[in-house]
């Protein structure tokens, strides 16, 4: 619990520093006329949740304490709905009803997007990876600290 803990906090500050730090780069080259740091951070961050989801799931290089490090903490500080919310409504308040139905539309369609491309990599990667290692004998298979699953269950992750 205090190791999980302890991720998710470290996570979270590494996360709202980039995050900060990259949105003034963006917008020192972009301007603060429209919320592109706000759609890159939000993109970016779906295809990593993505990404790191699959590589946790097949148990390949992101273990649970990881995973809570990268998805809850990092990506939770990263990214949030309610940047997104606030850029939109400040373009719409403003008047400025196209540039804000795009932003909408781009957000949304843009994370779905950066979703799948994350997942695809992922699942490559995974397969890539399980193609070159040499395969143990069933003996000496290692059991991944911490699951609950045994080995056998761990193998079917792998083989779907």
């Amino acid at each position: 619990m205090l190791r999980s803990g302890i991720a998710v906090l470290c996570g979270g500050f590494c996360g709202s520093i980039t995050r900060y730090l990259l949105g003034l780069l963006i917008q020192s080259y972009l301007g603060k006329g429209w919320p592109y740091d706000i759609l890159l951070v939000n993109i970016t961050g779906a295809c990593a949740l993505a990404l790191i989801t699959v590589l946790a799931e097949a148990r390949f290089l992101v273990g649970p304490t990881l995973r809570l490090f990268i998805n809850v903490g990092f990506l939770g500080a990263y990214t949030t709905f309610s940047s997104l919310a606030l850029g939109d409504y400040q373009l719409f308040a403003s008047g400025q009803v196209l540039p804000a139905l795009l932003y909408f539309f781009a957000s949304l369609w843009g994370g779905v997007l950066a979703v799948m491309l994350g997942d695809w990599l992922g699942q490559r990667l995974v397969r890539k990876t399980r193609r070159a290692a040499v395969p143990l004998p069933a003996a000496a298979k290692p059991v991944p600290v911490g699951m609950d699953n045994p080995a056998s269950e761990v193998d079917d992750v792998f083989s779907k």
